[in-house]
């Protein structure tokens, strides 16, 4: 009759559990299996108040969620209805892109309104208006689409008051959609 030694034993283990658990590891943070909950983080925005959600997530669990107020859920009268989530972007280890989500540039349009509010200072109603008008195209768009042209505009009319010399964006300046 054969028994296995120790050192036998301790190869089999190496060999049939710990080797695999390494090579998918290594897949893993390698971005093989590319925009899968494997490993990758997600960012989404609520379209009814204007925050951003960050997560996580490593080998399927989620391992962190942040969510954090932006200018527009700061700005909007609507900051305190049931959230409703949209994907924005996806990332993983060695992927430089996203996966293209019909909010895909959400998070850059709230950004471009914010740079414009820092040049020509908004006043108070000027922010309310455009992050209302923001959140309704949203909305009603079903996506970031119908929303560039009036980001661009309200950009547009900042440098073009920046340029003249004004100091604020008042609420009779905000585009019209």
């Amino acid at each position: 009759m054969r028994t296995s030694t120790p050192t036998a034993r301790r190869q089999w283990f190496v060999l049939i559990i710990l080797m695999p658990m390494i090579t998918m590891l290594l897949l893993t943070v390698s971005g093989v299996f590319v925009w899968s909950p494997l490993n990758c983080s997600h960012e989404e925005v609520d379209i009814n108040t204007g925050r951003v959600r960050h997560t996580k997530y490593f080998l399927f669990c989620q391992i962190g969620d942040r969510t954090e107020d932006t200018w527009v859920s700061r700005a909007s009268s609507k900051s305190n209805r049931s959230p409703d989530w949209h994907r924005v972007n996806t990332f993983s280890p060695g992927v430089g892109h996203s996966p293209h989500y019909n909010f895909h540039g959400a998070i850059h349009q709230i950004a471009t309104i914010e740079r414009s509010d820092n040049m020509v200072r908004f006043d108070p109603g000027a922010r309310r208006k455009i992050a209302d008008m923001l959140l309704m195209l949203w909305q009603n768009g079903g996506s970031d689409c119908d929303a560039n042209e009036f980001v661009a505009e309200v950009a547009r009319t900042a440098i073009q008051l920046h340029e003249s010399g004004a100091m604020v964006l008042t609420e009779s300046d905000v585009p019209a959609d």
